[in-house]
């Protein structure tokens, strides 16, 4: 493994982001045997965790210190996940570590895995997983802070430094974060296992009122009937004072967004969207529109089944503020049908629009509208014409013109149709398209 200043986008943190938290005694080992990576990595931490001891060694000191390993509050392992050898796991290390410390919060930082490490490093006993390229300095301390106010204060949930106490919940990472909730890493003391809590703060609301809340509530209980693998399983939900909030399954193999990093095979393309549009047909026969289907609200198992999350709890708006307001993360508008646009109340076929923009990008690794803003995206949507597919893909554009209409009545009238129209048109598609 080289440098992670070559082979990887470690960040130290957005210069904008905020000051430093206060001090822990927190006493951090860095494990790896390359020394340049090691203090490469401790000179990124350092900013974002002042008063803390952070140390490293080898692979085989970190398993030679024995007892001496309990002084320390965490372990970051830096490893490639590819075996170095027959027989070899990189992995073994985590067990080993843990085995001397019960208490060690050991972090993987793997390098050339791929989507089922972060179950893999899971399994093996680590707290957390990240790839390489992918790693927050600011973000993995958060992460450590939180873990060890949960366990070495006895806090449940670390309220005051994650997020909001829920009853029977351990809150122990920030995953995710909109203008309208904030998804997090939790312990499930019930079932005894992680499960994502997606939150959303009264405070963070112009108001919560009794009709908003009821509404939660109604499309929550209508969420936890459905049965399907498709979609995620819903564990429980509720409101307190502070927020309403949903407790659901969690993955640890990240969204689609992530997988489309990376080129996708044709076959793969067709598989993941079947599946979207299977989980679409039992969302909407239960009266429930998503609203806002995009990849990084589509999940993924290890076994490469997908699942939808994110189920419009709070219905989006865009106004004309939000197009023009400075330093908004909107994620949406790429996938937005033209009578969202419009103002118009979203049903079903919004779903199968967006679905269309997904069914596009998975097949070309582009979206099929752009723009330079937000304005521009949204008009394409409005006017701009439904672009061609590369030649080899031709057999589907005749799907992506029914889908991406500008007009819901030109749609397929139902997620079957869509179904039906892509299972007749797959046949045998090649083996891969070439990498981007």
């Amino acid at each position: 493994m080289n440098s992670l200043t070559n082979t990887s986008k470690l960040r130290s943190g957005d210069a904008r982001a905020p000051a430093p938290l206060p001090p822990l005694p927190l006493r951090i080992m860095i494990v790896n045997d390359d020394l340049a990576i090691r203090l490469r990595l401790a000179d990124l931490l350092t900013p974002h965790c002042p008063g803390a001891v952070i140390d490293s060694c080898s692979r085989s000191a970190a398993v030679g210190l024995g007892a001496r390993l309990r002084e320390y509050t965490a372990a970051i392992v830096i490893t490639d996940m590819a075996p170095a050898g027959p027989g070899e796991d990189p992995l073994a290390i985590v067990a080993n570590l843990r085995s001397q410390s019960r208490a060690l919060i050991v972090t993987v930082i793997g390098r050339g895995g791929h989507e089922r490490s972060a179950v893999d490093a899971l399994r093996a006993g680590a707290a957390d997983y990240w790839a390489l390229h992918n790693v927050d300095a600011r973000e993995l301390v958060g992460f450590l802070r939180a873990q060890f106010l949960s366990t070495s204060l006895g806090m449940p949930g670390a309220a005051g430094e994650t997020g909001p106490f829920i009853a029977g919940y351990r809150l122990v990472k920030e995953l995710a974060r909109s203008t309208q909730a904030t998804l997090y890493l939790a312990h499930s003391d019930e079932l005894d296992q992680p499960v994502a809590i997606k939150v959303h703060r009264h405070h963070e609301r112009a108001e919560s009122s009794d009709e908003e809340q009821e509404r939660f509530l109604r499309e929550c209980r209508l969420l936890s009937q459905l049965n399907h693998r498709a979609i995620a399983d819903v564990y429980d939900f509720g409101v307190t004072d502070e927020c309403h909030w949903l407790a659901m399954e969690y993955f640890p193999c990240g969204s689609l967004k992530a997988r489309l990093q990376n080129p996708v095979a044709e076959p793969e393309a067709i598989a993941y969207a079947l599946q979207v549009g299977a989980a679409l047909k039992v969302v909407h026969a239960a009266g429930i529109v998503h609203r806002d289907l995009k990849p990084s609200n589509i999940m993924l198992r290890a076994d490469d089944s997908i699942a939808l999350i994110d189920f419009g709890l709070a219905r989006p708006t865009i106004g004309s503020s939000d197009l023009t307001a400075p330093n908004v993360r909107v994620g949406s508008p790429s996938y937005m049908a033209p009578e969202q646009v419009q103002g118009t109340p979203p049903d079903a076929r919004c779903d199968l629009y967006a679905l269309g923009v997904l069914l596009y990008e998975l097949l070309t690794g582009e979206l099929p509208f752009r723009g330079t803003t937000i304005a521009a995206m949204l008009d394409q949507h409005l006017h701009a014409p439904v672009p061609v597919l590369p030649e080899p893909l031709k057999r589907y554009q005749p799907i992506i013109e029914r889908l991406l209409a500008k007009k819901p009545e030109q749609r397929f009238d139902s997620a079957d149709g869509f179904l039906e129209a892509l299972a007749e048109a797959g046949g045998d598609p090649p083996a891969r398209r070439k990498s981007r």
